[in-house]
């Protein structure tokens, strides 16, 4: 049924959607069983699939947190990041946002 009625969607020069809605399928689906069919038919042609590349991966090593490094970070909504160590005075901390919050 589907390769006649893609058939018949390729014979018409109409697009999947203009197709789809006269026949009363969806296009999408329509798309996809000529995908499918093209694909039954390469197959059948001994025509190899696209190969996918070999999948190969990468080692991520996340840095020690022995607490001497450690920080923390704040995202404000205007986009700016501010990083202090953990350690850090809370002083600092205002004075750094007091000065981000002039800039607004």
């Amino acid at each position: 049924m589907w390769a006649a009625r893609v058939a018949r969607w390729q014979r018409s020069g109409l697009t999947a959607t203009a197709f789809a809605a006269r026949e009363g399928c969806k296009a999408g689906t329509l798309a996809y069983w000529k995908w499918k069919l093209r694909q039954i038919e390469r197959t059948a042609r001994g025509v190899p699939a696209v190969a996918k590349p070999p999948m190969s991966f990468i080692e991520v090593v996340s840095p020690a947190v022995d607490g001497s490094d450690a920080s923390v970070e704040i995202v404000l909504p205007e986009g700016y990041r501010v990083r202090m160590p953990r350690g850090a005075a809370g002083d600092t901390l205002r004075t750094v946002l007091d000065v981000l919050e002039t800039r607004r």
